[in-house]
Formats: C-alpha cells, structure tokens, sequence
C-alpha cells in the first residue's frame, strides 16, 4: 500500500505551480491538485494555469495507471482485467472526502494549508474478507491434491484469486465508511521560482484519507 501512496504522490508534485506575480492562492492550488488527482475534475487545474486540460487528463490517467502497478505489483493480467481494477482504483480514489481551509503564509515565504479529511475505510475490510477467502480456496485445493483429485494450474489458481481480489474490493466499496473527520497540513515551499508541495506531507494525507496504515498492521498479522 505505501506503492499506492508514493506513485499518486509522485503524480501531484509533477503539477507545479511557477511563481507569477506577487499573489498566490496557496489554497486554491491544493484544492486544483488534490481535485485533479482524487475526483478527475481539472477545472481549477487549468484555471490557475498549472497546466491545460489535456496536461490535466494525463497526469489523473498516469496516477491510475501508477497505482494499478502497485496494487497488482506489475502482474500480467488480460487487459479487461486490468480495465476492471483502474476502474476499481478510479471509484476509490473518487471517494476520498477532503476539505481545504486557509493558507497561512510563513516567514520564510511558504505557506502551510489546512485540509480537512475524513478516513475511507475500504481496504482493510477488502483484505479481511480476501484473506478468508483465500484461506478457504487453498484449504480446498490442498485437500483435493491428498486425495487425488484434480487441482487448478497455477495460472488458474492466479486467476480465480485476482477475481476474488476484485469482488472483495468491489464489496468493501459498497459499503465503505469514513472515519471522524481530522486535519492536516501541506507545506508549499517556493523553490527556484516554483511553487512546490512537500512530498512528505502529500504522502502524509494519502496516507491519512484511506486506511493504509490499519492495513498495515493487518498484513503484518498475516
């Protein structure tokens, strides 16, 4: 899951700002950011001229495609497979519930931004229901290998589990739910004339909006 963090992190620092002029709305290009890169909408992308449309449908399509890569770690699934899944990721992603307050501007001439969150919890309920479920097929294939019988190739094993991964995740969607909502804080530091989020706060909020760290702790249960 930290893939899936860094890769969409990787996507919002490339959407930077030049400095122009003596104003900035700090808290605008977070929101154009965090809009374009959660909820597909580059409306305010191209509006504070961060880049056009075009440059916006690009970077949303790479951090798709950036996560699909971690999530599914690079397999060689079918293409209709890997449509299914960056669909999967795209409706997540689109869930993300975020609030962006007022931007204070710092002595050194960055500013700090406020957003408001609340955490989606759907990949830890995904990977509990898709842990039994594996535990169950396994537990099924190993005794039909003792007695003799039939079992899957491993190729058919592979698919079946993909397949399963994607009703679990597709069922945790159904049903997801958010957690009280919390702050945090994106520093936009102005580097060589650029306006430039830090990297560690946006991992920071990915990290906080969806449940990774609890699934953290769920995998190392496992």
């Amino acid at each position: 899951m930290k893939k899936l963090a860094l890769a969409l992190v990787a996507v919002l620092t490339a959407g930077l700002l030049a400095a122009c002029g003596s104003s900035f709305d700090a808290s605008g290009y977070i929101q154009a950011l965090l809009d374009n890169s959660y909820k597909n909408d580059s409306a305010a992308f191209v509006e504070m001229k961060i880049g056009t449309a075009e440059e916006a449908a690009a970077l949303y399509e790479e951090g798709l495609n950036a996560e699909l890569d971690g999530m599914l770690d690079n397999m060689d699934l079918p293409e209709e497979q890997l449509e299914e899944f960056r669909a999967i990721i795209a409706e997540i992603l689109g869930k993300a519930k975020y609030t962006v307050g007022e931007a204070e501007k710092q002595s050194d001439g960055s500013y700090v931004v406020t957003v408001t969150y609340e955490q989606l919890n759907v990949f830890v309920p995904a990977m509990q229901s898709y842990y039994t479920v594996i535990e169950q097929l396994v537990t099924g294939w190993t005794e039909a290998a003792l007695a003799g019988e039939a079992t899957p190739t491993e190729d058919e094993m592979m698919t079946q589990m993909i397949g399963e991964l994607k009703v679990c995740l597709e069922d945790a969607i159904a049903n997801a739910t958010y957690d009280e909502p919390a702050t945090t804080t994106i520093t936009i530091e102005l580097i060589d004339k650029v306006y430039t989020p830090k990297e560690a706060d946006l991992l920071n909020l990915e990290t906080v909006m969806f449940d990774v760290e609890e699934l953290q702790g769920l995998e190392a249960a496992f």
